[in-house]
C-alpha cells in the first residue's frame, strides 16, 4: 500500500522476523546453497504459526522475496531453488540424554511445491513438521541478518552458532560431523588445510563481518590430526556514527537497521549500495533526504520511476525540502490513515472467522473420535501413537513435570497432531467437515465480504503478520 512505516513500527516488524529453527534442522547433514538456504528458512518463518493446522501453506513470491532480501526479477531462480528443496533430504539424529541412543530420520525439506501465478503453494511431510512444530532446543536466526550472507558456508555456521547464543562456546564438534553440517560434499577438500581455507576461515569472516555474533574456532588435535571443534562466542559490540554522535552498536543498531531497510525495500536501493550509502552519508542526512522524496510532488502522484536514482541524486545534490508540501503531506497521511484502519478492520473480522472456523474444526473432529467403537478407537489410537511418537518423546522429556503417559494427549501439540491424522485417516471426516466457503453462510454479508478482501489482500502484505 506504500504505506510509510514509523521507527517504532518497523522495529517492531524487524523484531517479529525471527525463526525460531530446530536444533536438528540446523545440526542437520546437507549441501543447500545460500538462496535455497535462505528460501527454506524463509518459508518455515511464513508457516510456523500454523503449521500443524495447515496441510499447504501459500505465499506470494514478492512477499518470499522481501523476506529474503532478494531485489531481482528473474523469479526463476526462485522456482529452481524450490525445485532443489524437494530434491534435498535432510537426514538428523536426536540423542536421547538418559540413554544414550539416537533417533534417525530423513524426509526432503518440503513435501510438494507449486506455483499458480504470483502465489506459492508448499507442504511439509508429517515427520517435518512434528519435528519443526516440537523441538527441543531452538535456535534464533534473524531473516535480516540472513539475507546479508553472501555464501551458503557462512549462513550455515552462523545457523549452527546462534543456538549457543549467551553461552561462552558451542560445544565441541567431531570434524566430520561439522564437515556434515556445513554442507561440504564428501569428496571436498579432504585435506584439513583446504578445509580451513576454503571454508573455515571464510565463514568465520563472514559470521564476524555480516552478524550479530563474533566467532572464534578452536581446534582439538591428535598427533597433529584436527579431530574437533568449536566456536568461541561474543556478542558484537562496534562503535557507529549517527550524524555528529558516535555510539556503540548496542545503542544505535536500531535506527542503522532501519534505515538499511528502509533504503532497500521502500527506495530499491540495492543492498551493496545502501552499505556504501550508509558509510558516505550521516543517518541524520540520510534520512532528511528521504523526506524529501517523499513530500515532493513528483513522489506524490507516483511520477517518480526509478526511487533509487532519486534519493542518490537528493544525496549527492543536497536537495531542499520544497515549501508547498505541507498540505499534500497532510493529505498523503489522512488516506493512509484511512486504508491503515480499514485493512485492521478487515483483518479483525477475518482472523474472528477463522478462529471461529478453526473451533468448529476441532469440535467436529472430537466428536467424530468420540464416535468411534472402543475396537476401532482402540486400532486408531495405535496407529497414531506409531505417527507422533517422535513428538510424544520429546515433549515427556522436555515437561516432564507437567505431562506423562496417561496425560500426555493434553498436550497442545498432541491434540493439534491427532486432529491431523483424523483427518488423513479416517475417510469420512472430509465430508463432514464444511469447506470455509460454506461455514461463511452463517456470517453475515458484510463479514463475508470483509473475509473474502482480507484474503485477497493478505498475501501481498509484507508487514501483516
Amino acid at each position: 500500500m506504500g504505506q510509510t512505516v514509523t521507527a517504532m513500527g518497523l522495529e517492531k516488524k524487524l523484531d517479529k522476523h525471527e525463526l525460531k529453527k530446530h536444533a536438528a534442522t540446523i545440526h542437520c547433514s546437507n549441501t543447500l546453497s545460500l538462496l535455497q538456504r535462505k528460501v527454506s528458512n524463509a518459508l518455515l518463518y511464513h508457516a510456523y504459526k500454523e503449521l500443524m493446522v495447515k496441510e499447504e501453506h501459500q505465499i506470494s513470491i514478492k512477499k518470499l522475496c522481501q523476506l529474503i532480501s532478494y531485489n531481482g526479477h528473474n523469479h526463476a531462480v526462485i522456482r529452481e531453488a524450490l525445485k532443489g528443496l524437494l530434491a534435498t533430504v535432510l537426514e538428523w539424529n536426536i540423542v536421547n540424554d538418559t540413554t544414550g541412543s539416537e533417533d534417525w530420520t530423513a524426509s526432503s525439506i518440503i513435501a510438494s511445491v507449486s506455483l499458480q501465478g504470483p502465489i506459492c503453494y508448499y507442504a511439509y511431510s508429517p515427520r517435518m513438521k512434528q519435528l519443526l512444530y516440537s523441538p527441543s532446543m531452538f535456535g534464533k536466526i534473524n531473516l535480516y541478518i540472513q539475507s546479508r550472507f553472501k555464501s551458503s558456508y557462512g549462513l550455515a555456521l552462523y545457523e549452527n552458532c546462534i543456538r549457543y547464543r549467551g553461552l561462552p562456546n558451542t560445544k565441541w564438534f567431531d570434524i566430520q560431523t561439522f564437515r556434515k553440517m556445513m554442507g561440504v560434499p564428501q569428496n571436498n577438500y579432504i585435506v584439513f588445510r583446504d578445509f580451513k581455507r576454503r571454508v573455515l576461515d571464510k565463514s568465520v569472516e563472514e559470521v564476524n563481518t555480516y552478524s550479530d555474533l563474533l566467532v572464534e574456532p578452536e581446534l582439538v588435535r591428535e598427533r597433529r590430526r584436527v579431530i574437533k571443534i568449536r566456536f568461541l562466542l561474543k556478542e558484537r559490540v562496534k562503535k557507529i556514527r549517527i550524524g555528529n554522535k558516535v555510539t556503540t552498536e548496542e545503542e544505535g543498531s536500531s535506527e542503522i537497521t532501519i534505515v538499511r531497510e528502509l533504503l532497500i525495500n521502500e527506495f530499491g536501493v540495492s543492498p551493496h549500495q545502501t552499505e556504501k550509502i550508509l558509510s558516505q552519508y550521516s543517518l541524520k542526512f540520510i534520512r532528511e533526504k528521504m523526506t524529501v522524496i517523499e513530500e515532493s510532488k513528483n513522489y506524490q502522484l507516483g511520477q517518480v520511476k526509478n526511487s533509487a536514482a532519486y534519493l542518490l541524486s537528493a544525496l549527492k545534490n543536497n536537495f531542499k525540502k520544497s515549501k508547498n508540501s505541507g498540505e499534500v503531506i497532510k493529505q498523503k497521511k489522512q488516506e493512509k490513515d484511512r486504508k491503515l484502519y480499514n485493512l485492521k478492520e478487515l483483518k479483525r473480522v477475518a482472523e474472528q472467522i477463522d478462529k471461529a472456523y478453526l473451533l468448529y474444526r476441532e469440535q467436529t473432529i472430537d466428536k467424530k473420535l468420540n464416535e468411534l467403537t472402543p475396537v476401532k478407537k482402540k486400532n486408531f489410537m495405535q496407529r497414531f501413537h506409531q505417527f507422533a511418537a517422535l513428538s510424544i518423546k520429546t515433549i515427556l522429556k522436555l515437561q516432564r513435570k507437567k505431562y506423562n503417559e496417561t496425560t500426555i494427549l493434553n498436550s497442545p501439540q498432541i491434540k493439534a497432531l491427532l486432529r491431523q491424522f483424523a483427518m488423513q485417516t479416517l475417510p469420512d471426516l472430509q465430508e463432514l467437515l464444511q469447506p470455509i466457503e460454506k461455514f461463511l453462510d452463517q456470517f453475515s454479508k458484510e463479514q463475508k465480504n470483509a473475509w473474502y478482501q482480507f484474503k485477497l489482500v493478505e498475501p501481498y502484505q509484507q508487514d501483516m503478520d
